[in-house]
């Protein structure tokens, strides 16, 4: 397949990197210093403007199966779209930041084939993980109807020493696998939950919430912090209002304060600084059970982390841009850091694997999961699971039938056209797109 890739930024530079080996990749970049970056990559750089229509022609657009338009810039992004598609490039993604431009995407208003919006993938992400102490990572599958999360087990859980067998698991919520050590365990029964175990857990949102809650005797959810009022601050608070939450907000920006108090009803706006110790202390914002720092700059939301977090709050989620910063943020004491970029690139991604709809890779690569569509053609259609010729290391986690969560058993068999997350070992991950 040819690709045509928009932006050689972060998120444009993942993708290509992602797509070299088995696509024909070319990537368009204007600044001269981003082009010598990928160098290192199995693609073809190109020097110009996407939105350009001699530059789209230089770069093959007639002839081009995808185009997808990754740059900072929203308008960019669509310009580049609706310009290859007049060319005559089959399918065109473009990257936006604004919820509004979705929101007129879908009302057919662009002449862009699929949009991805960062704002909204990144505050769903955030939503997803409140609450959950341990948990290091959550990603929705099948449209938002299953949740994985990666849950590490603290020392006080009182689930240690348990069978899995012996762990009131709920029904609709799979243990996937047991990450020990430099270990992937594909659990039975009879394995033992110990401290230090990352646990993968697949599932319902409902009952992946209900086993994290179980694993580390966390309080429900009753008040969360968010600082920033930027467009991921505003949809992470209207979200967080759906689930009944009454979220507290710190904007500095005072015109911005005013306009979120008036389009945010059941949230507390606070005119501030997330760093003005008084103005926590004074509202009694340091009590509450998770902080969530989502302003624009990666050192302010580290400070605002750690401060939260020396004042007792439970569980700090932030927000980082810079990738590279993620490990070192989790290290000197925030619970989750999340990055949007690295987030719209697995999410746009997902678009190029044909039958497999998501591919995560856990562990440093020792590990997948993917969200792959059932052939009428494979073997295991209308074989029971438990009689089933699935290879060591590969576990279907969850199934998905006609809007439907099916939480395997070995009696349970597939059908075509069936969603399945599968969760395999990096051994046996080649053959699962054969076997389904």
């Amino acid at each position: 397949m040819r690709v045509i890739i928009i932006g050689a930024g972060e998120v444009g530079r993942s993708i290509a990197s992602a797509l070299q080996t088995d696509h024909d990749v070319v990537v368009v970049e204007r600044d001269p210093q981003r082009i010598e970056l990928l160098q290192s990559l199995d693609v073809l750089a190109l020097l110009g403007n996407g939105a350009s229509l001699k530059t789209l022609k230089d770069a093959g657009a007639e002839k081009a199966d995808l185009v997808i338009a990754s740059t900072d810039i929203d308008e960019v992004n669509i310009v580049a779209c609706a310009s290859a598609k007049q060319l005559g490039t089959k399918v065109t993604i473009a990257r936006v930041q604004d919820a509004e431009y979705l929101q007129t995407w879908k009302r057919g208003s662009l002449g862009v084939d699929e949009m991805v919006c960062s704002e909204l993938i990144t505050s769903q992400a955030i939503a997803d993980v409140i609450g959950l102490r341990g948990v290091r990572a959550a990603d929705e599958f099948a449209d938002g109807k299953i949740l994985m999360t990666e849950t590490v087990v603290e020392e006080n859980s009182p689930l240690i020493g348990l069978r899995l067998r012996e762990a009131a698991i709920p029904k609709d919520c799979n243990v996937a696998s047991i990450i020990r050590g430099n270990t992937v365990i594909i659990p039975r029964g009879e394995d033992h939950i110990l401290a230090g175990d990352r646990l993968v857990l697949i599932g319902t949102p409902q009952a992946v919430h209900e086993f994290n809650r179980r694993l580390s005797l966390y309080p429900t959810v009753k008040e969360v912090l968010i600082i920033g009022g930027g467009r991921i601050g505003f949809r992470l608070a209207q979200i967080l209002q759906t689930r009944g939450l009454r979220p507290k907000l710190i904007e500095p920006d005072e015109e911005r304060s005013r306009w979120l108090a008036e389009n945010l009803p059941h949230t507390l706006v606070f005119h501030g600084d997330g760093t003005d110790i008084e103005l926590l202390e004074r509202e009694g914002l340091h009590r509450c059970d998770v902080a969530v720092s989502v302003t624009g700059a990666d050192e302010r939301n580290l400070l605002c982390g750690l401060l939260l977090k020396r004042m007792g709050v439970p569980q700090v989620i932030v927000r980082v841009e810079d990738p590279n910063f993620i490990t070192i943020f989790e290290r000197v004491g925030i619970d989750i850091a999340i990055n949007p970029r690295r987030l719209i690139a697995e999410e746009i991604i997902k678009f190029t694997r044909g039958r497999i709809e998501k591919s995560l890779s856990l562990e440093e690569d020792r590990a997948e999961v993917l969200e792959i569509e059932v052939s009428p053609r494979s073997p295991l259609i209308g074989v029971k699971l438990a009689a089933a010729q699935v290879p060591a290391g590969v576990l279907i986690g969850a199934i998905v039938r006609e809007g439907s969560v099916i939480i395997p058993r070995g009696t349970d068999a597939l059908q075509p056209g069936d969603h399945v997350i599968v969760f395999s070992t990096k051994e046996a991950a080649a053959t699962v797109e054969k076997l389904l």
